[in-house]
């Protein structure tokens, strides 16, 4: 993720520059305060159009090969605790953007929402690992207490992925993602 912040950083002075070049061009300077102004200018132009590409534009791309991962999956939670197996359907929805990505998950009794996430190539594989905190509907509070836990995904298709997840209270298991 480092290296995305820093190429779209890069290509933002890029882009200034460019656009720097072209308002002269176009409408000249005379002194200090004219570059100035013309700077500020580019800058805000560039700012308006890293923006729009680091959020929606990057999807396009070719070059990026990292997954680009859908808005809504529906899928299945096969847990372990206390050495009682269970499953339990849920949703995730997932918030992607070039350089950030946020994952919740709802089940019937919870919601969990990532703190922290980071979706990398590992063995020539992507994987998303990311820690979350539950909060439990208030029925649920004493039964299933908030906690936190770690999940790691690997991607092999962007459809339909799996992975393993764990918490702080021991409850362990399988996570099946298939998009909706």
């Amino acid at each position: 993720m480092k290296s995305r912040i820093n190429n779209l950083l890069k290509w933002a002075g890029i882009i200034s520059a460019i656009i720097f070049l072209a308002l002269k061009y176009f409408k000249g300077a005379e002194n200090i305060w004219d570059y100035g102004g013309l700077a500020g200018e580019a800058a805000g132009y560039s700012s308006i159009l890293v923006l729009l590409y680091e959020k929606w534009i990057w999807r396009y791309n070719p070059l990026i090969k990292i997954p680009k991962l859908k808005k809504e999956y529906s899928g299945l939670l096969k847990y372990n605790y206390d050495n009682i197996p269970g499953e339990k359907d849920i949703d995730i929805i997932i918030s992607q953007t070039l350089t950030n990505i946020n994952i919740i998950i709802k089940t019937d009794e919870i919601i969990s929402n990532s703190i922290t996430s980071e979706l990398i190539e590992e063995n020539n594989q992507y994987v998303l690992y990311y820690t979350y905190l539950t909060q439990p509907k208030s029925q649920f509070s004493d039964k299933n207490p908030m906690q936190y836990g770690s999940s790691k995904l690997c991607i092999d298709n962007e459809d339909e992925f799996h992975g393993i997840y764990w918490t702080t209270r021991e409850t362990k298991g399988d996570i099946y993602f298939k998009s909706i």
